[in-house]
């Protein structure tokens, strides 16, 4: 088995798939490790030049290796495939969308070698400023201080011992973890929160290209805007397994430049705003994150946006439910009034 493999999940993004795996298969071959570095790519049922591409590839560079779903299947379980079938010690968990900079690998690759990490992040090129340094300690520990979502929530900054993907996927909460767009998140945080982690603070690896209209359509398909606040009830259960024992910093919520609850409550502003609203479970989702911080002033904060936005929202509906009844009562009346009572002529009809 190889120490390291580049677990990648892919679909329908062959031009985007194909610059990803030169990225990273032209640094296995300068660092002269292809013996112990190896890629896996997982194609979930792609209708492009997916198959092609990796034909054309596996030619080049023999340590690639790939396998087909004969049906395309739900984002978590196509990287529950890629994460069984990968061969390696630690998995580089990569989306098909993304690319490995420059001296990247060589970097990781040292501390794979040189600490005792059970999971390292890489840092994101886009998340900037970056210090530049090397950190050591726990995976809680770096959560509480970057957010969960900077630390582990973009998969591609993730390498991780292979153990740990096998034993949070054999979790009787992982249906339920399933459930959410942080599936990895929780399964991480459930098995290894006390495990060793290193956090690289240096340009590693970034998106191809910042969001693009083909990234929005794909989560809407499989609603992953809904299923975000779906986290918190996988949240609530790693309280109730005992896995967090303490009330959380408001930093571990940490949401790029916004806090979650805050993210939370101007989705649910939007979505009401726009005539789709989201189910009124995201009010409840979104105070539940209060009762789990430790300072209370900021959770007295998130009662009273959310009680706030939510009261606008129910009034902006009543309002609109007064103009649909007031609308269709004008028309009516006004129906009835345009209803003619005379000919144009004949007056004289009138008087016998």
């Amino acid at each position: 088995m190889k120490k390291l493999c580049f677990a990648i999940p892919t679909w329908n993004r062959a031009k985007k798939l194909e610059k990803c795996i030169l990225s990273i298969a032209n640094q296995i071959l300068e660092l002269g490790e292809q013996n112990n570095i190896g890629i896996f790519v997982s194609d979930n049922a792609s209708t492009d030049d997916t198959p092609k591409v990796l034909s054309k590839l596996k030619k080049k560079f023999p340590f690639l290796e790939y396998t087909r779903l004969n049906k395309h299947v739900d984002t978590a379980d196509s990287g529950e495939i890629a994460y069984r079938l990968a061969q390696g010690e630690y998995l580089w968990i990569f989306g098909d969308d993304d690319i490995l900079l420059k001296d990247g690998l060589k970097a990781v690759w040292h501390i794979l070698n040189t600490k005792n990490a059970h999971l390292i992040h890489a840092g994101n090129g886009f998340l900037t400023p970056h210090s530049y340094k090397i950190y050591e300690g726990s995976v809680l520990e770096f959560a509480n201080k970057m957010g969960f979502n900077q630390f582990i929530g973009w998969a591609t900054s993730i390498i991780i011992k292979k153990d740990i993907l096998i034993q949070y996927m054999s979790l009787p909460q992982y249906p339920k973890y399933k459930e959410s767009a942080y599936t990895h998140v929780l399964g991480i945080l459930h098995v290894a929160s006390n495990s060793p982690a290193v956090v690289l603070d240096f340009p590693i690896c970034q998106p191809i290209e910042p969001q693009t209209l083909e990234d929005v359509k794909r989560w809407e398909k499989e609603n992953i805007g809904w299923r975000y606040f779906l986290t918190v009830e996988g949240l609530k259960l790693l309280f109730q397994a005992g896995i967090f024992k303490e009330k959380l910093p408001s930093l571990f919520f940490k949401y790029l430049d916004f806090y979650l609850w805050d993210r939370f409550i101007i989705v649910m502003i939007f979505t009401h705003l726009t005539d789709n609203p989201y189910p009124e479970k995201g009010w409840k989702l979104t105070l539940d994150i209060a009762d789990m911080l430790k300072d209370e002033n900021m959770a007295n904060y998130i009662k009273k946006r959310v009680n706030e936005a939510r009261k606008l929202c129910e009034q902006r509906k009543f309002l609109l439910s007064q103009y649909e009844k007031v609308y269709k009562n004008l028309q009516k009346l006004y129906i009835t009034l345009n209803n003619p009572m005379f000919e144009n002529g004949g007056w004289w009809k009138e008087h016998g």
